[in-house]
């Protein structure tokens, strides 16, 4: 069996990342800047971190290096793990092949919050590597091809209404938190308790 999985909301709190920025430049800034991002996400489409860095660098005349840096760190001690994650990826790999799905705007935050919660995944598949954002279902089909898996080959974990894109391409969806799945738990140790129970080990 394989498993993709949902990153901000599901293994991390959401984080926000414009209020991130607000501490870095200028309110006015931040909020032009956003609004033209929100449009082109609207349409699927990522803009990626290195690229909003360029921006505001240029707005504010401020090193592009520097600036970019400390956005980082700061969206770093933002990042607060969910309850049962650890136990919850590690039901999985038990399992199979595990993916982390994400729409994010650099997939260092996934990366680094994974080395650091000592958690093992198979593959890391971001938006701002695809320029591509969930829901379009060539995310999904993307992540499926990367894992060499069919849909019903695969279960999908989700927090919210873009990941119930998964159900378009056919994949057996978990929401956690919401209803809209196939499935849905309140909490991430509901659903490794589901894992441990209705998939064998391989």
């Amino acid at each position: 069996m394989n498993f993709i999985v949902s990153f901000w909301g599901l293994l991390v709190e959401r984080v926000d990342f414009w209020e991130a920025w607000r501490g870095l430049v200028p309110h006015e800034t931040v909020e032009k800047v956003a609004y033209l991002v929100s449009q082109i996400n609207s349409a699927g489409y990522e803009v990626p971190l290195r690229v909003l860095v360029r921006i505001f660098a240029h707005e504010t005349g401020a090193d592009t290096s520097a600036l970019g840096s400390k956005y980082v760190e700061r969206v770093k001690t933002l990042m607060k793990p969910r309850r049962c994650v650890g136990e919850f990826i590690t039901q999985l790999k038990k399992r199979g092949k595990v993916a982390v799905l994400s729409n994010t705007p650099c997939r260092c935050f996934v990366k680094e919050f994974l080395t650091e919660a000592g958690l093992d995944v198979d593959m890391v598949l971001t938006s701002d590597v695809l320029l591509r954002r969930k829901p379009l279902k060539s995310v999904f089909k993307y992540a499926l091809a990367k894992l060499g898996s069919r849909p019903y080959e695969a279960v999908y974990f989700g927090d919210g209404e873009e990941d119930l894109g998964a159900l378009a391409v056919g994949l057996f969806t978990v929401t956690i938190g919401f209803e809209g799945g196939h499935l849905s738990f309140p909490s991430l140790c509901d659903a490794s308790e589901w894992v441990d129970r209705h998939f064998p080990q391989k």
